[in-house]
Formats: C-alpha cells, structure tokens, sequence
C-alpha cells in the first residue's frame, strides 16, 4: 500500500548505457539524423529502473490501470554522448494523500539523477509524480437509455416539430 513510510527511500544505484538502436529510432521519429552522437534530451525517460531492480509500480503498490502520469520535469546539466555510462541513482522524495470525491488520491514524487561514470558530473535530473486513484464502481443507471438519434428533451415537455421535408 502507499504509504507515507516510502517517503525517502532511496534506491541502490545502478548502471546503464543508451541502446543504439533505440536513440536512432528517437531520432528518426523526430524527423533528425539517425546518427546524431549525443542522445535526445528526453531519452532517458526510456531507461528506467525496472529491469535494474527499481520497480516503482510495486514497490508503491501501484497497479499499472489505477496509475495516473502527473507529469514530468526535466534538468539537464551536461550532454551525454551514445557512448556514455551513466549511474542512476532514485529517490522518492515525498508522498502525499489527498481526498476526493471518488476516493483517495496518493502522489508520489519520485527523483532519477543521472551522473556521468567517466568523471562523476551530473546529466540529468528527472523529477516523476505518480498518482494512485482508488478505482471506483459506477453508479447504476437510473433511467433506461434514450434511443439513438433521439433529441434529449425536459420531462413533461413535447418533442420538437420535425423540419419540412425536402423534395427533389
């Protein structure tokens, strides 16, 4: 369950290196140069954790249909070239619960630092908030639905007059 107590946990940090094959395929999406040496600003977004061990989603018990994207935020610091290593280190920096009409809503702030392995410099910073929703169940319907093409009407007032119709 997300909680409060995952506020501040810090991942061991680990060691990557960007795919070729997909920092071209970035790049051709873009409509640039396939082989561009130095990686697109957002790429690192593709070099996530999970086969490293991080695994956010169940470590915050977040099912993957319950989770909501808050946004993302980007610091770049120095360029990072296809050949680079970098070391990832992840943090989650707060967790909060907020009331809703629906149910609760849990946020959870979570920090990627990519630093260079050859010297030691900052890359990149990425700051990710997930969003838990509690799943909700419908309420039932009321009313029987209006047949299709029918015009939504105020009870107890008559249907509009058809228009003429047209002749050839």
């Amino acid at each position: 369950m997300v909680s409060k107590d995952h506020e501040g946990k810090t991942y061991p940090p680990f060691r990557l290196k960007p795919r070729r094959e997909l920092v071209r395929k970035y790049w051709q999406s873009l409509g640039e140069h396939p082989d561009c040496a130095l990686l697109p600003l957002t790429y690192l977004i593709f070099l996530r954790g999970a086969a490293q061990g991080v695994d956010l989603f169940s470590d915050l018990d977040i099912p993957r249909e319950q989770a909501l994207h808050g946004g993302q935020r980007y610091e770049w610091f120095a360029p990072v070239a296809m050949d680079d290593e970098l070391e990832v280190s992840v943090h989650v920096d707060r967790v909060a619960e907020k009331a809703s009409k629906a149910g609760p809503l849990w946020f959870a702030d979570v920090s990627y630092e990519y630093r260079l392995v050859r010297n030691g410099a900052p890359a990149r910073r990425a700051l990710t908030p997930l969003v838990k929703r509690t799943p909700t169940r419908c309420a039932p319907r009321t009313s029987p639905r209006a047949p299709a093409g029918s015009i939504p009407r105020a009870p107890g007032r008559p249907a509009p007059p058809l228009p003429p119709s047209r002749s050839a």
